[in-house]
């Protein structure tokens, strides 16, 4: 009796609403696995990275203080060889700096490293900043190098021509040995008269001197021949154009990597002027008061049409009875 009483359990479902339809079984999400470094890993890797990086920066700030030796502050080629230098290698100081970041992630309980790190980051903000100047200053010094190298160019074609020419005029114009003696004299570094040239005939000197001047011209003009071509200005633009494009990638990567200002975890974030609620709370804006409309305030003593004089009197009702009648 209790059997036919109680209800099938397979036939429960069936009961109340029918099978379950295959869009409202629950289906179970499977967790994507995830691939964790074990510790031993991750210490390995630290010490791998801090190698590197410490082979890199040591190599790079080695190779730039190198370069600068030996010392020639005032030559215009060492300033831009020492530029060049610091553009070039300060990518392998920038991917030392990016090793020794990752193994900090990696072990960031390893306070040595932490340390290291610091430092180098610091040291980092003072090279965002140096690699900003390089560009003008590589811009300044080449371009004063071109002109002052075509200025002297100039200055000594000008003056040999000039030379030459007075050289010239003096033999052309002088009539006697006494008088030839006289003009080459004024001239500054003429050639001197041949020996025993007051027992030879005037005219004989004067045709030696002609044949030395002759020689003295094409002298010149192969010395004119040697000198260093003029710059070439696209050229040099377009090289001083990577420089500075190089120089401004480093500085951008320097300041991402170093320490920021006001709490900020990098320079390039402090830097980031829309973003600098650490430096100052922002505080919401006053409201602002309803303005009252503009009114033209005129001083009583002025008001000419409130004196009774001016005004117009009413008349009372008796005068106007006295009026009518």
């Amino acid at each position: 009796m209790s059997s036919a009483e109680d209800p099938a359990p397979s036939a429960a479902p069936s009961a109340i609403g029918g099978e379950l339809k295959p869009e409202s079984r629950a289906t179970v999400a499977e967790t994507p696995k995830i691939a964790r470094i074990a510790p031993s890993q991750a210490n390995s890797l630290a010490n791998l990275a801090s190698g590197a990086a410490t082979t890199f920066l040591i190599g790079g700030v080695a190779a730039v203080v190198l370069a600068l030796f030996p010392l020639r502050l005032a030559d215009r080629q060492w300033q831009l060889g020492v530029l060049a230098n610091l553009v070039s290698n300060g990518s392998w100081i920038l991917i030392g700096l990016v090793l020794l970041h990752l193994a900090s992630m990696l072990e960031p309980s390893n306070r040595a490293l932490s340390q290291r790190l610091m430092l180098w980051r610091r040291l980092a903000a003072l090279a965002a900043v140096g690699f900003l100047l390089i560009p003008p200053l590589q811009v300044t010094i080449t371009w004063l190098g071109v002109d002052a190298s075509r200025n002297e160019r100039e200055r000594l074609i000008s003056n040999s021509e000039t030379q030459l020419q007075s050289y010239r005029d003096a033999l052309m114009g002088s009539t006697n040995l006494n008088d030839l003696k006289e003009r080459l004299g004024a001239i500054p570094g003429a050639p001197p008269l041949p020996e025993r040239a007051s027992q030879l005939p005037y005219a004989e000197v004067r045709e030696r001197l002609l044949l030395q001047l002759e020689q003295a011209e094409s002298r010149f003009r192969q010395r004119l021949e040697t000198l260093p071509p003029p710059a070439n200005t696209l050229e040099l633009g377009r090289q001083t154009a990577r420089g500075a494009i190089a120089s401004l990638m480093l500085a951008l990567g320097f300041a991402s990597g170093a320490q920021g200002l006001f709490g900020q975890a990098s320079l390039l974030e402090s830097l980031n002027l829309p973003n600098r609620s650490a430096i100052r709370p922002i505080s919401k804006p006053r409201s602002r008061a309803r303005r009252r409309p503009l009114q033209l305030k005129i001083p009583r003593q002025w008001q000419f049409w409130t004196n009774r004089f001016w005004r117009k009197k009413k008349r009372s009702s008796r005068r106007r009875i006295r009026e009518s009648r």
